[in-house]
């Protein structure tokens, strides 16, 4: 694949090739036909890993880890749905394309995205242009350095360098996709063993001897991947009873992990998918919160996105409940859904009233929309001790579990769809730059809860999570989790505390960081992105008050990273992590990976 021969030509690289970088190759070369003619292009793609899958989806990991999207609604084909300018190219979802049996009902092994990934990847750049001189370089970026580029201009290229004996070779134009940015793992003190922050890793895992206690920090995805290693990878399975209830048989080689995080809960799982028919309302267009709309409003001097588009944001959630609840459960309602819809449009953005109306129409108070309720359910709450929080937790997941999979899951739904159609608003007007530095970060706090609420793991999973606590594999500790180190009679070991189990700790020598952490630029561990903040040409975003906010500082839309001296560099590109598009959405994923290629296609 790599074709060193021919005459010059201009030099483009893509580091990280998963798959964000992978729909970057494709929108690229979907492109130059139209944008570059026969002119010679080199296109260099640097990714340790294989190119398609990269680190996360590579195709030798374990097949117990899954994804938490259904087959069906992932694709990597930007199809005709998508406004772009550059042409569509249709093709399989991941389930279209793997055929067998999935997990779950609808959820792929994360090896056999992997593989659909790969295939995508090799489809792609076997059909390239004639033109275009593609370079795969199995290595880990870890400088740019400017060079002169020679002749009678005073332009400059890129060199980019390896962590491999290749020698550093010239781009015109770089664009960093390695998603999700690793961070430096904090040193255990002595006598204790510290795994992650990151990704559930099998070789780790195995070093955590059967039977010991392990404090686990983090109750979300990469958690539930490390239950399954260190449960199901060990040889434990589960079983239906004849009730239908799920239990854990173990094999003896379990750890005892006391799991906490900072609201003390598991993420919700997605709503049933594979469960038997049950009624569905068709999902609408957004009716408040379009990207129209929202853009509107920080049109407004002086607008900020907690006041002026939060508002839309929590009547377009509103909405989307309220009708899955009238059309599905009739019942459950003593007003018609025409009366309660007119009313909801006249008071949209009234909290207080719009809360009257519910009450009004909705007598249950379970039936009504509760973000706070449903975002931090353990707030406020206190337990008598231990053994108290998990009685209370374990009947919270069941009812979590059946509220998403049961007869009424069309309305858990519903919400879970309005948030997923709400949060690429948000990030459309993000990629767009009509937030500005300090309405983002605005917006990614209150949207926090979008996160929680609808990036759950398949059902399946979460029923297994509660078999393990049942099981007494799994003791939650509580919210607002506190890790520290102490010396005990016999030596150290960190200690879990909840303020909401006031008098209990757990202690183990092993600590679990199962979580992606937050990749601030002092704790990135990636060489190439370290190296760039070293010499300012990476600095990181404050908002309008100083505060720093965690991101990388960049000109929006076009991604261009700014240096600490104020200027833009017009020849590199940051493109971020990004979940999967789903089929015929318009998915943003499409529309800024086309504007990216046509951008660096175009430049001088």
């Amino acid at each position: 694949m790599n074709d060193r021969t021919g005459p010059a030509a201009r030099s483009l690289c893509i580091i990280g090739c998963g798959p964000r970088g992978t729909s970057l190759v494709e929108r690229i070369l979907a492109n130059v036909p139209a944008l570059y003619g026969d002119r010679p292009l080199d296109l260099h793609l640097v990714d340790p890993y294989p190119p398609g899958a990269g680190r996360t989806w590579r195709t030798d990991q374990p097949g117990l880890l899954w994804m938490n999207s259904a087959a069906e609604q992932v694709t990597l084909y930007p199809d005709a749905s998508v406004s772009c300018a550059g042409p569509p190219r249709p093709g399989p979802t991941t389930a279209d394309w793997l055929t067998g049996p999935l997990h779950d009902g609808g959820y792929a092994a994360r090896r056999d995205q992997g593989r659909y990934l790969r295939h995508f990847f090799e489809t792609v750049t076997a059909g390239r242009p004639s033109s275009v001189r593609l370079y795969v370089h199995r290595a880990r970026a870890v400088d740019l350095r400017r060079t002169s580029a020679g002749g009678a201009t005073p332009a400059t290229r890129q060199q980019v360098v390896l962590d491999s004996a290749e020698p550093p070779f010239l781009a015109d134009q770089v664009v960093l996709a390695q998603g999700h940015p690793d961070v430096r793992t904090e040193p255990a003190p002595a006598g204790l063993t510290r795994i992650g922050p990151g990704p559930a890793d099998p070789a780790a895992l195995d070093a955590v001897p059967p039977g010991a206690p392990v404090v686990v920090r983090g109750l979300g995805l990469v958690f539930i991947d490390c239950l399954a290693l260190l449960t199901e990878g060990r040889g434990g399975r589960f079983d239906r009873t004849p009730d239908g209830r799920l239990r854990y048989l173990p094999s003896g080689r379990e750890p005892r992990l006391y799991a906490g995080s900072r609201r003390g809960v598991p993420l919700p799982p997605k709503p049933g998918y594979s469960a038997a028919p049950a009624p569905s309302t068709p999902a609408a267009a957004l009716r408040f919160a379009t990207a129209d709309a929202c853009r509107a409003r920080l049109s407004r001097p002086g607008a900020t996105f907690g006041r002026d588009v939060w508002p839309l944001i929590l009547a377009e959630l509103g909405w989307s409940h309220y009708r899955a609840l009238f059309a599905e459960q009739p019942a459950r309602t003593r007003m018609t859904w025409d009366d309660f819809d007119a009313q909801y449009a006249v008071l949209l953005t009234d909290a207080d009233r719009l809360a009257k109306l519910a009450r009004e129409a909705v007598p249950d108070p379970a039936d009504r929309l509760d973000l706070d309720r449903l975002a931090a359910p353990l707030a406020g709450r206190r337990f008598a001790d231990t053994d108290d929080l998990q009685r209370w937790l374990r009947t919270h997941l069941a009812e979590v579990h059946h509220r998403r999979t049961g007869p009424a899951r069309a309305v858990s739904t519903a919400l879970v769809d309005g948030l997923q159609r709400t949060g690429a608003v948000i990030e459309d007007l993000w990629r767009s730059g009509d937030l500005t530095g300090d309405q983002l970060a605005g917006a990614l706090s209150r949207f926090s809860l979008g996160t929680y609420l609808s990036s759950g793991p398949p059902p399946l999973r979460a029923e297994q999570l509660l078999a393990l606590a049942e099981a007494g594999v799994v003791v939650f500790v509580g919210p607002e989790m506190r890790v520290e180190t102490a010396v005990t009679d016999t030596g150290p070991v960190f200690r879990a505390t909840s303020p909401a189990v006031p008098g209990a700790a757990h202690e183990a020598a092993v600590l679990l960081d199962a979580r992606l952490s937050a990749p601030t630029p002092d704790r990135l561990a990636d060489p190439l992105l370290r190296a760039l903040l070293a010499r300012g040409e990476l600095t990181e975003a404050h908002a309008e008050d100083g505060t720093p906010t965690g991101e990388l500082r960049l000109s929006v839309p076009d991604l261009h990273p700014i240096d600490a001296h104020g200027t833009v560099h017009h020849d590199r590109i940051i493109a971020g992590p990004a979940q999967f598009p789903r089929p015929g959405t318009n998915a943003v994923f499409f529309r800024q990976n086309d504007a990216i290629a046509r951008r660096v296609l175009a430049a001088p």
